[in-house]
Order: structure tokens, then C-alpha cells, then sequence
């Protein structure tokens, strides 16, 4: 699973310029919730998400390589359905 997060970047402390970029985290699905409200539901999916800086490369063909054994983020797990690839 694939999400791409919208941030600010600053270069140090003292930058004034940041830039607008999108980053993406790639995860696996521990559980699905479909949360029932009266009017309306929401599906939102607990993950184990892949370290980015460690986790990630990519191949000489251009394949994302993934490894599974690089897991960070413990403590933002969810996500909703439509935030994700």
C-alpha cells in the first residue's frame, strides 16, 4: 500500500523558503475498520509502515523495492481508505 503525503520542507531552522513537496510511505495492511456513524460510514486501514530512509530503494530497472523487515512509524497507524494507492 502506497500513500503520498503532502509536506513543507525547510533546509535548517533559520529558512524562510520552505518548499511544498509529496513524499510516499509505503506500508502493510493489519486491519480493515468500517466505522458506522448514523448518517454515514468511513473505512479506515491500521498498517505497519515501511522506513522510508532505509526501507525503500529502487532497482536498476526502476522497480520499488520494498523491505518488510524496516518497519517505522509505530505511532501513526491508520489512515482512511481513500488516502491510500
Amino acid at each position: 500500500m502506497t500513500l503520498e503525503a503532502d509536506s513543507k520542507h525547510f533546509y535548517s531552522a533559520s529558512d524562510n523558503n520552505p518548499i511544498q513537496t509529496s513524499m510516499p510511505y509505503f506500508g502493510v495492511i493489519e486491519e480493515i475498520w468500517e466505522l458506522h456513524y448514523s448518517q454515514f460510514k468511513v473505512s479506515v486501514f491500521k498498517y505497519q509502515w515501511v522506513n522510508g530512509n532505509i526501507g525503500i530503494h529502487r532497482d536498476q530497472v526502476g522497480f520499488t523495492l520494498v523491505d518488510l523487515n524496516k518497519m517505522a512509524y509505530k505511532d501513526e497507524p491508520f489512515t482512511m481508505a481513500e488516502q491510500v494507492r
